[in-house]
């Protein structure tokens, strides 16, 4: 009954593993929604802003790593929280329920810091300036 039971978890998750290989928000993979999110604006707005080509560079650069980097962890993280789904519904022991919770919090928390990564690197890259337009700009949205 136990196999079955994971069985029929990990053939419910096998469509969001699917999905997962498309572009999808954090929300979509079943994770928190990002405190602060201004590479889309950035992105946008490269010329509105006035980035000079150093700037331009730097942003390629970043923009070249660190989306993949949390796309993995955030992939990582929601099959984790699939896992957690399967082990509840099986009964797995609470131990092991509460080893995928711990798990799932450290990728959470490193998600929430990859963000302030993020915007630390911005704050850096640009004017200070630039950077208080690139915030108007965020919140317009």
């Amino acid at each position: 009954m136990k196999s079955l039971l994971l069985s029929a978890a990990f053939a419910l998750s096998l469509p969001g593993a699917v999905l997962a290989q498309q572009a999808m928000t954090p929300q979509e993979k079943g994770l928190s929604a990002p405190v602060v999110m201004l590479m889309p604006a950035i992105m946008k707005n490269v010329d509105a802003l006035g980035l000079d080509a150093a700037q331009k560079a730097a942003l390629a650069e970043w923009m070249a790593v660190a989306p993949q980097k949390r796309g993995a962890l955030e992939d990582e993280t929601a099959a984790l929280r699939a896992e957690m789904a399967a082990a509840i519904l099986a009964g797995a022991p609470v131990e092991e329920r509460e080893a995928l919770a711990a798990r799932i919090g450290e990728n959470e928390t490193a998600l929430v810091m990859m963000r302030s990564g993020c915007v630390d690197n911005l704050r850096a890259m640009l004017t200070p300036d630039q950077f208080a337009r690139l915030l108007e700009i965020a919140a317009a949205r």
